[in-house]
């Protein structure tokens, strides 16, 4: 498994977790429904976000050196 998807298995396994417990401790009830919706829509930006990261990358990379401040 190579380290991206050590990440995304980590942030998600953290994510979920706090989800689950925060959402016992307020409610008492556990709606795997609304767990799995959360889920995906973590899911979902993370890759966004890291898509966007790249794309903002490339401008950083296409900037000549004495541009840069």
């Amino acid at each position: 498994m190579n380290t991206r998807t050590r990440l995304y298995v980590a942030g998600i396994v953290a994510a979920l977790t706090a989800y689950v417990f925060a959402t016992v401790a307020f409610t008492g009830v556990l709606d795997l429904v609304a767990a799995t919706v959360f889920l995906a829509v973590f899911a979902v930006v993370a890759v966004g976000f890291e898509r966007f990261v790249a794309w903002a990358e490339r401008f950083d990379a296409a900037e000549p050196a004495e541009s840069r401040i």
